[in-house]
């Protein structure tokens, strides 16, 4: 097997770096334009966010079953030859997923009452299907360019890196537009997604370059029999897989709802909006700390452990910092040692979904990497589902009136909550994921590996 180079590396980081821009966008400020801008309500939104992210957990599943199976066909068609399965996909579904990004971030002033909500639907939900179209096949990339467990280990660390980077740049540089350009009238918004966007192109078409697939993949007879319902149906005995997706759906769902509040926690808890782009720009420490760190760890204490023990810790840090005191300094530097921790598992969790693709190849004997990376894909959006349902209800629950000048105290300590307490709370669960339901140990790894290796050395 050929190995990963540091220009493969960095290309895979390079996708997420893309994937991250229009993401972040979408979940740190798309609530507050449509609420500030568009002028529709926390709710409605909220509602929004539930219904979108449900229609795109349903499409991942698909896009990933479809991808699998358009690939079988380009292997018979193109017999003998070597055939990308997701590379391609990095540069086709670029421009759409940016186009559709812009087009959220439009307010158009003709639109009236319910037909602003209309537009919100219609563009919100273009964008999500335009990110599942290169999103499902980026994902699927990392199982076919190695098997090594320390190789996808420093892909995860590649990924991590690429996307959180893709994630703070628009904490970074967001704020500053609002602050220079929030006159009436004006969209930063707009402008800072125009910008993000072309950013996002040319990484994608770069990740498109420098990454390879060296996993050979040969057609065997489960993968041309296997239907729709029994490519999704093996996976309740996909252990791993259940494990990795039950701590996503919670790590998530805290981590973007955090995400949604902080204008909001900065803005009106702390009255200090400005040090919204320095605590945007700290978080980039945990990468710069971890990336060198997370290879050696695995390899000394196991996936499992470093996973789950992160996760327990980020948990307690983020549960303490709840009760004290609203201070700007206090929280910017308490959240960045618990963010180190939390960014533990939101990193590594990628070489656990290629090891999940691996077991169901080593349980049915069809690897299927779309459909085990769709259905990955579809519990993370049930998560993003989640968290825009709780961040938009939540603001209304605890009452915030963006025509205030001062919110009430109930009301700040539930954004506090919504910012702080809840993401405590998924990385508990997480913990508890990790620890009692993921049971793949550095031995049976190894054993699947070598099973399925010599399953298609006789089917080639």
């Amino acid at each position: 097997m050929k190995k990963i180079t540091f220009k493969n590396k960095l290309g895979y980081g390079l996708g997420d770096f893309g994937n991250g821009l229009t993401f972040a966008m979408s979940a740190s400020f798309l609530l507050a334009f449509y609420t500030d801008v568009l002028g529709i309500t926390a709710m409605a939104a909220g509602i929004l966010f539930f219904v979108a992210r449900i229609w795109d957990a349903i499409n991942d599943p698909m896009m990933g079953a479809l991808t699998d199976r358009m690939f079988i066909k380009r292997m018979r068609k193109h017999k003998g030859k070597k055939v990308d399965k997701f590379r391609p996909f990095l540069v086709r579904g670029s421009f759409f997923v940016v186009a559709a990004a812009i087009l959220m971030f439009i307010a158009p002033p003709s639109l009236v009452g319910t037909q602003k909500l209309v537009w919100a639907y219609i563009t919100y939900i273009l964008w999500g299907m335009a990110y599942t179209f290169i999103n499902i096949p980026y994902g699927s990339l990392a199982a076919v360019m190695t098997q090594d467990p320390a190789e996808r280990s420093s892909l995860s660390v590649a990924r991590g890196l690429g996307g959180m980077f893709g994630n703070m740049t628009p904490a970074i540089l967001v704020p500053i537009f609002l602050t220079k350009m929030g006159g009436e009238g004006q969209n930063p918004y707009l402008i800072a997604m125009i910008v993000m966007g072309a950013i996002a192109i040319v990484t994608y078409i770069l990740a498109y370059f420098t990454t390879e697939e060296n996993v050979v993949h040969e057609i065997s007879e489960a993968d041309s029999k296997i239907s729709f319902k029994e490519s999704f149906s093996v996976l309740k005995k996909n252990r791993p897989f259940i494990a990795v997706s039950l701590a996503s759906v919670s790590m998530l769902t805290g981590l973007l709802v955090m995400g949604s509040m902080s204008l909001f926690y900065f803005r009106e808890n702390l009255d200090a909006l400005q040090f919204m782009s320095i605590a945007g720009l700290l978080r980039i420490v945990p990468m710069f700390i971890l990336a060198p760190a997370l290879t050696p760890l695995v390899k000394k204490f196991g996936t499992k452990n470093v996973v789950a023990y992160s996760s327990l810790i980020s948990a307690v840090i983020f549960g303490g910092l709840f009760f004290l005191p609203n201070n700007v300094m206090l929280y910017m530097s308490i959240s960045l040692i618990g963010s180190i921790f939390m960014t533990v598992p939101n990193m590594l969790v990628w070489g656990m979904v290629s090891d999940s693709i691996d077991y169901n190849q080593y349980l049915c004997g069809s690897r299927q990497e779309g459909v085990i990376y769709g259905s990955y894909s579809f519990v993370r959006k049930m998560g993003q589902a989640l968290a825009g349902l709780l961040a938009g209800a939540g603001l209304t629950i605890v009452a915030y009136n963006s025509d205030l000048a001062v919110q009430t105290a109930s009301t700040l300590t539930g954004i506090k909550f919504l910012t702080i307490g809840l993401p405590a709370i998924g990385m508990l669960i997480a913990f508890l994921a990790f620890k009692y339901i993921y049971d793949l140990t550095p031995e049976k790894q190894k054993e699947i590996i070598d099973t399925i290796n010599a399953k298609s050395k006789k089917i080639g």
